[in-house]
């Protein structure tokens, strides 16, 4: 089994205008991601639009990011479905592809019981070889993993982390205690948990920012877990700024992609339908990461 840990973005799924794939684009940000030194490379999550792909398109993706990783880093192909079986499918196409393990989160919308969410995991992490990411993501399931129920899911020797990403600090911090002893956990948000989730015991954090922050983000996990914590806090600081400005402007992740397109970064249009920026939203975006100094101020 693959050990995870550490800085691993999740990212973009640029589009062209027209909306469909832009796969130049797609391995262009894979590459420079990779090239500021994270750890790994979360695809086709909430940030890639998953929901917006369809079975063809994400083995597309899934696969020119393996291509494009080279071995440098792990690919963790995002691979939920609602029902078992289409993320059986999805995960198929991931071990088609080559990456190296899968992050699933539970189905949305039926709004199940717990044992039926087990159940349901169950049934995808018998049907692989590959390591599992468990992704708790509640706002947008509709579904909060309990603690017992990833307690549960920890003793599975496939499961071998989760990404927690349920803003709620409680709940990240018993998770840690819980499962560090088998699984490797991950806060969902750097810039609002990552200091004191590593402090925890967490072993790294998946987040939306660090393509736009770059080797910033690099440099907070090296201050937070080599014991830099004046630096840390005030990184952590700086980065909750950074991410209220981008983050909240327009629908996730629209003012994600017109930040990674400012910094040169292929972002692209978002799909439908999720609107693409406008211009006093995309001025806000660039005045933020002007004054974060990410990028010069005469930036069109």
């Amino acid at each position: 089994m693959i050990e995870l840990k550490g800085v691993i973005p999740a990212i973009t799924t640029p589009f062209k205008e027209d909306r469909t794939l832009d796969l130049e684009g797609f391995g262009k940000l894979n590459d420079v991601v990779i090239k500021d030194g994270v750890h790994g490379i979360v695809v086709s999550g909430c940030t890639g639009e998953s929901w917006s792909l369809s079975g063809d398109e994400k083995a597309l993706i899934f696969k020119a990011a393996v291509n494009q990783a080279a071995g440098r880093v792990p690919i963790i192909a995002g691979c939920g479905g609602i029902c078992a079986k289409d993320a059986i499918a999805n995960v198929r196409r991931a071990e088609k592809a080559g990456c190296d393990a899968v992050m699933i989160q539970p189905p949305w919308y039926v709004l199940i019981s717990m044992e039926e969410v087990f159940e349901y995991f169950m049934e995808i992490i018998r049907a692989t070889d590959l390591p599992v990411m468990i992704y708790n993501i509640p706002r947008r399931t509709g579904i909060n993993l309990s603690v017992d129920l990833v307690d549960r899911l920890a003793d599975e020797p496939k499961v071998v982390a989760l990404k927690e990403s349920s803003k709620d600090w409680l709940v990240l911090s018993a998770m840690i205690r819980k499962v560090k002893d088998r699984i490797n956990v991950f806060a969902g948000y750097a810039n609002l948990q990552g200091l004191a989730a590593l402090s925890e015991g967490a072993v790294g954090y998946v987040d939306s920012s660090t393509p736009v922050l770059g080797k910033r983000s690099l440099e907070f996990y090296q201050a937070a877990t080599s014991g830099d914590l004046e630096t840390a806090r005030r990184m952590q600081a700086d980065m909750a700024k950074l991410h209220a400005g981008f983050f909240g402007v327009g629908t996730f992740p629209a003012g994600v992609k017109v930040a990674l397109d400012m910094l040169g970064r292929p972002g692209g249009w978002p799909r439908d339908p999720i609107k693409p920026l406008n211009a006093k939203q995309k001025n806000i975006v660039r005045e933020v990461l002007i004054s974060a100094g990410l990028i010069p101020a005469d930036t069109v």
